[in-house]
């Protein structure tokens, strides 16, 4: 697993490689794009909450100031 928790990038099987070893790679490559996707958007829903959370805490800090006027 990486830093972002992704598996390794499977590797590509010879020339020479069984109908069976091509297919497994194409099924860990679904599944390592897969876990790219989902890293993706993990990284993604991150920053909204940071971004929400940023704007709440200035929607507060500006309703304090109006209410001290």
């Amino acid at each position: 697993m990486s830093n972002f928790g992704l598996p390794p990038k499977p590797v590509m099987p010879g020339p020479n490689a069984s109908d069976v070893e091509r297919l497994k790679y194409q099924q860990d490559m679904q599944n390592y794009q897969f876990a790219l996707q989902q890293a993706v958007n993990a990284i993604t829903q991150e920053g909204v909450t940071k971004s929400n959370l940023q704007k709440a805490a200035h929607d507060a800090i500006m309703q304090m100031i109006n209410n001290l006027r």
